[in-house]
């Protein structure tokens, strides 16, 4: 069965799989024949989608960017990529590596940084931390605003999009450090991709801090967002929960920590900041 992205790259034929719904609308042929028009869309972008049969389409209703499973067949029409459905359904199922793709790219401001973000969840190899990585993300509600928020409105990476790319970067600040134990690498990564995931319940995607952000810290909020996704890891690997906790929260002027990979994802944090606001003043 071919992808999105196969169709996207002009090799017509079945394509199944779950993607997100975007923009159904009805319509009519020049001939007055009814049709569904949907976009179905990824991380990768999006193609449209027709559904042909009134006994598919009448009385169909999802919000945008339901998750549904679909079936058809990808063809062109005057060079443009689009589906003919067979089948679709609603569905909340993600398979395990699919999490970032079923992010539809549309409420990416930065969409290139989809795939980054992708590449850095597949370098993960313990099972029980992968999982966990992969249960926040899945969770609608955490990964949208974490792939579409601010850093911060006034000091760094103060824009749309400007969250996962700080995110992103102090994760790849801390990939370079290799002479950590396994365990501890892999944490260090994860903490330094989650260390501001608070921040999805105090700053929006169009740049207004909300009520909840002017009275709390989100640096608490980091744990309290997180908490049901620890309370699993904990249920598979309890010391890597314990040093995942640490790690989210040790900040730099606090004494000695007992972690080592803390002070190199609190460093990465201030490095990743420092050299935003220094392209500022360039």
């Amino acid at each position: 069965m071919h992808s999105l992205l196969a169709v996207q790259l002009f090799q017509p034929g079945p394509v199944a799989g779950e993607f997100r719904l975007r923009d159904a609308s009805i319509n009519e042929t020049r001939a007055g024949r009814q049709y569904l028009r949907i976009f179905l869309e990824d991380a990768r972008g999006s193609v449209p989608a027709y559904i042909w049969k009134e006994d598919i389409y009448r009385g169909f209703y999802l919000p945008n960017l339901s998750l549904v499973r679909i079936e058809g067949q990808g063809r062109y029409h005057d060079n443009i990529p689009r589906v003919d459905l067979h089948a679709i359904e609603a569905t909340g199922f993600k398979r395990a590596g699919d999490v970032v793709r079923l992010i539809p790219q549309s409420i990416c401001p930065l969409p290139q940084l989809l795939p980054e973000l992708q590449t850095a969840i597949s370098r993960i190899t313990l099972p029980a931390l992968r999982q966990f990585v992969e249960a926040v993300l899945a969770d609608d509600s955490i990964a949208f605003s974490f792939v579409s928020a601010p850093a911060s409105l006034n000091h760094h990476h103060n824009y749309p999009g400007g969250l996962l790319k700080h995110s992103l970067e102090c994760y790849q600040m801390v990939e370079r450090q290799h002479g950590f134990r396994r365990e501890s690498y892999e944490l260090g990564l994860i903490s330094s991709l989650f260390h501001d995931i608070g921040k999805v319940l105090t700053l929006t995607h169009n740049m207004i801090r909300t009520s909840l952000g002017g009275s709390a810290d989100h640096d608490k909020l980091t744990l309290e967002l997180l908490r049901p996704y620890l309370a699993q890891l904990e249920q598979s690997w309890p010391a890597g929960a314990q040093e995942l906790r640490y790690l989210l929260t040790w900040k730099v002027k606090r004494p000695v920590p007992r972690y080592n990979m803390a002070d190199v994802v609190a460093c990465s944090d201030r490095l990743s900041a420092g050299l935003d606001m220094e392209k500022k003043r360039a």
